[in-house]
């Protein structure tokens, strides 16, 4: 019995030491009967890949700058009299809108009303004098007049008695006191015409004197003008330096208000970008400008857009922006500090009655606002602009890519607009190459699996 069991654990050791020989054998053959794999004539991987189509698109080139938002007319009320302030309107606070010929200060008068009752009086007094000068001449060019008509009568006389003489029938005394009568008439003639000749120099100083206190008068009633202040103009109040009962002194800052109509926004852009787009628009204008170039004339749109950011809910989605239509006006240098670009001043009109406070408020005082300048729609060589590879582009010809070079003119949220005249740039209805593979070779070979419009 023991023999059978010794030799039985020497068979499971001699099986224990042959299994894995036989494991390892049958895989050496399964090995070598294994049929090599199938091997295909071309081994080139074609990547599937997605094209765009080169054509002639209208296109809006736009340019986006900053700036703070400004009223164009601001207006300080500076004081051109002097006194104690008597009335001031109740609203007269800074943030009030109040609407323009409110009045809104007045200073206290008397003083003023006194220097126009003087002038007033002063001038009627110049204009009796001046009367008395014209009816004083009237009257004695009529006394010439008649002291003329005397002196031909006396002349006469003398003459008829000068006869009577020679005939003997009068004395010679007779003939003298004749003489004598008419040296006296013809001296008062004189007198008359001597007077009658200073008259209009007296007169020019009297008229002078009238135009003097005229000009006093209506220099009283401008001042007595200037003791009632109101606004020019629909306006915001900003700065209140006065109050009722206080002196005013003479060219003193009473108030601040800025024109609610029209804000302007200087806003920054970049030179080169804002160049390009000004160009363009200025050679396809076929109306050319008479005098100076006026930007004002160009056709470009304008918008001027604050961002609120946290403001928008879900009952507004809207609210995270605000938009306003402006209007390029000027366009000036960026200065010193902004030698990289280009400054233009843009204006938009508030509209204050029956806005919306919340969806459309009015543009306000220093808010910082994004502004875009777009150009009008224009017929430009384009592809979409995924395309773009630098300086160049992959065209898709008979499944095989070929590398062409471009130069972009602008680009637009989708395409890109390139220069038709460059040498050796794609041709309109060229595929180019959209989907980004690596490597990207010149001459690689591709199937097209979808074409972007």
């Amino acid at each position: 019995m023991a023999l059978t069991i010794s030799m039985m654990t020497g068979g499971k050791k001699r099986w224990l030491l042959v299994l894995p020989l036989i494991g390892i054998l049958v895989l050496l053959v399964l090995v070598k009967l294994k049929s090599a794999p199938e091997q295909k004539a071309d081994g080139t991987v074609k990547p599937a890949v997605v094209v765009g189509v080169v054509e002639e698109r209208m296109l809006k080139q736009h340019i986006v700058g900053y700036g703070r938002a400004q009223a164009k007319k601001i207006w300080r009320a500076v004081s051109e009299v002097e006194g104690r302030v008597i009335y001031k309107h109740p609203d007269l606070e800074v943030g009030a809108l109040l609407t323009a010929g409110t009045v809104v200060l007045k200073i206290d008068p008397a003083d003023y009303e006194l220097k126009l009752a003087q002038a007033k009086y002063d001038l009627s007094s110049a204009q009796a004098r001046a009367d008395m000068i014209e009816f004083n001449q009237q009257k004695m060019t009529q006394s010439l007049r008649l002291e003329s008509d005397r002196l031909d009568i006396l002349r006469q006389e003398l003459k008829r008695k000068t006869d009577l003489l020679k005939k003997g029938s009068v004395s010679q005394s007779v003939v003298d006191q004749q003489q004598s009568q008419v040296f006296s008439q013809q001296q008062k003639v004189l007198e008359l015409k001597t007077s009658i000749d200073l008259i209009p120099s007296d007169f020019a100083v009297a008229q002078a004197s009238v135009l003097a206190q005229r000009a006093r008068v209506e220099e009283a009633e401008l001042k007595l003008s200037k003791t009632i202040i109101t606004l020019p103009q629909d306006s915001r109040i900003t700065q209140v330096n006065i109050e009722q009962q206080q002196v005013v002194t003479l060219r003193s800052t009473l108030l601040e208000a800025r024109h609610l109509g029209i804000m302007k926004v200087n806003a920054q852009f970049n030179h080169s970008q804002a160049r390009a787009l000004l160009s363009r628009v200025w050679q396809n204008q076929d109306i050319k400008a008479q005098g100076f170039p006026d930007v004002r004339a160009l056709p470009l749109q304008a918008t001027l857009v604050y961002y609120q950011g946290a403001a928008t809910t879900e009952a507004n989605p809207s609210a995270a922006s605000l938009h306003w239509p402006a209007k390029v006006t000027r366009i000036t240098q960026g200065g010193e500090a902004h030698s990289n670009s280009l400054q233009m001043v843009l204006e938009t009109r508030n509209q204050w009655l029956n806005f919306d406070p919340i969806k459309q408020p009015p543009l306000l005082e220093d808010m910082f606002v994004e502004v875009k300048v777009t150009s009008p729609a224009q017929s430009y060589l384009s592809l979409p602009l995924s395309a773009l590879r630098g300086k160049y582009v992959f065209v898709v010809e008979r499944g095989r890519l070929h590398k062409k070079p471009i130069a972009v003119l602008f680009t637009t949220s989708q395409y890109a607009a390139i220069d038709s005249e460059l040498a050796d740039t794609v041709k309109r209805g060229e595929r180019v190459l959209i989907s980004d593979i690596l490597p990207t070779l010149d001459g690689m070979q591709v199937t097209v699996v979808e074409e972007y419009p």
